[in-house]
């Protein structure tokens, strides 16, 4: 099944090719350092997380890049409004996105390099945009000339006469739709040594530098939000197209995620960062798992509704997937007594063992379809709910009876499905156990060991035919928020909603 991805440069789905057999390099955007991150700014973390994770799935190795913005104006304004030096700012928010990503349970990233370790790189790009005259200097800031670059436009689908420039017209440029390379230093601000004076780099040039250091011209996959294609990508395209002009595409294809939105308006930075929306906070109160599921059941070029509402949907649905996964590791681990010579009683046995092997084999081509067609995560979580669902339908009946083979065919779903979810990142054990420690050390409600005291001493009732002292402790723990249900494997119990 071949890999297809939307282009945002072509604007089509297009089959995958890596430049190098087997080898994918990624590149992504990562932030400017001079706030906590947002859960806007998770989503692409999450989403090419899960992308990494699939190509790998899939065969390749990858190397994945992400930066960070260590110099910009927002950071300086930081350091300004604080009186301190601008690495003082950029340390603490560096720490506290090292931080996030940890709780947030993504995997490794293969290089996170900083703008101000790539001075000398960026120095060296500038140089060579210039000398193939693409670019030229003004008073100590040096522009790159639009008009030269006859592609300007090509990934935004914007025309240059129709342009409308992003940046402070106050500076000396030819054309109010050059961008800026290289600023001049001013009084107060951090600078480096340049042929054209102390100063320090543009936003867009930091990334061209990055990504070809790491991963050379010509990479395979370059991402982030949809807010960054005009004029951030746009830039990157043009001044690394300049500076290797027979070099050939700067990057294969470009992938996109669509923005957060808030009450149909999309999570502006002009709204300042508000508490709900500071990552860290969420994660406060909702697993890395939960998270993840909240972004994932929606395509990541879609808009994402951003709500507490939103999340605790998703925390419900995480909820009932624990539960069946629970019940399974219940069923697989617990010694139960296996009735091999029970009486097929109108071949029910075999039909539901044979439904729970076909579920299993059908969760891994269906989750490939949809991941297949441009990470479609959103339907690859469809065909998980729905196998999760339909194996609790057959666990529950009356009609299933437990043997060897029974549970021999439940163990290998269980191992699949916790395979398929943690390619989207999402780690259904590290659920559990998560659980499971909440149980443990919730010190508001009864504990683990009490709980299962108590079911101890109601079956020893139930077994005594003293019903009436069952009856009791049934109640007894629904008050605590207990709810049981009796199986035939046994007893189970969950905390009520």
């Amino acid at each position: 099944m071949d890999l297809k991805i939307y282009n945002t440069l072509t604007r089509n789905k297009e089959e995958f090719k890596s430049c190098e057999n087997n080898l994918v390099k990624m590149y992504v955007c990562g932030p400017t350092v001079y706030n906590y991150i947002s859960i806007g700014n998770a989503r692409p973390i999450i989403v090419f997380d899960m992308v990494r994770n699939y190509l790998k799935y899939l065969g390749y190795d990858v190397i994945f890049v992400q930066n960070i913005t260590d110099i910009e104006d927002k950071i300086i304004n930081k350091a300004k409004q604080e009186n301190v030096d601008f690495k003082v700012i950029t340390d603490r928010y560096i720490k506290a996105f090292r931080e996030d990503l940890e709780r947030l349970e993504i995997g490794s990233i293969d290089r996170i390099p900083l703008a101000t370790e790539m001075i000398d790189e960026i120095i060296d790009i500038i140089k060579k945009i210039i000398d193939n005259g693409y670019g030229y200097v003004s008073e100590g800031d040096v522009y790159f000339d639009v008009s030269e670059y006859k592609e300007y436009g090509k990934l935004s689908g914007q025309k240059i006469d129709e342009m409308k420039n992003a940046e402070d017209s106050s500076f000396n440029k030819d054309s109010n739709i050059d961008f800026t390379l290289w600023k001049s230093a001013k009084e107060g601000e951090p600078s480096w040594k340049s042929p054209w004076g102390y100063g320090r780099p543009g936003w867009h040039i930091e990334c061209s530098a990055m990504s070809g250091k790491y991963l050379g011209f010509g990479f395979d996959i370059h991402g982030g939000g949809i807010d960054l294609i005009f004029p951030h990508h746009e830039n990157e395209i043009a001044q690394s197209e300049a500076a290797f002009p027979d070099s050939g595409p700067f990057v294969r294809y470009w992938m996109h995620n669509g923005m957060i939105e808030v009450k149909d308006r999309k999570m502006s930075k002009s709204d300042g960062l508000k508490s709900e929306w500071i990552l860290r906070n969420l994660l406060d109160s909702y697993s890395p798992n939960i998270i993840k599921f909240y972004m994932l059941a929606t395509h990541y070029r879609s808009p994402l509704e951003f709500s507490s509402q939103k999340i605790q949907e998703s925390q419900k649905a995480m909820e009932k997937i624990i539960n069946t996964f629970q019940n399974l590791k219940f069923l697989i681990d617990k010694e139960l007594t296996v009735k091999e010579n029970e009486e097929d009683n109108g071949g029910k046995i075999i039909e539901n063992e044979s439904k729970i092997n076909s579920i299993r084999e059908s969760i891994v081509t269906d989750f490939k379809k949809y991941m297949s067609d441009d990470f479609n995560s959103a339907g690859a979580i469809g065909v998980l709910f729905d196998a999760i669902k339909g194996i609790n339908s057959i666990i529950q009946s009356k009609e299933f009876i437990f043997r060897n083979e029974s549970l021999n065919i439940l163990s290998l779903f269980y191992e699949e499905a916790v395979r398929l979810f943690k390619i989207l990142g999402i780690n259904i054990e590290g659920e559990l156990a998560r659980r499971q420690h909440q149980d443990k050390d919730d010190s508001s409600t009864m504990v683990k060991e009490q709980i299962e005291e108590f079911i101890k001493q109601r079956n020893d009732a139930r077994k005594s035919k003293d019903y009436r002292k069952s009856d009791e402790i049934r109640e007894m723990l629904l008050k605590a928020g207990i709810i049981l249900e009796d199986r035939k494997e046994g007893t189970v119990w969950k905390r009520q909603e």
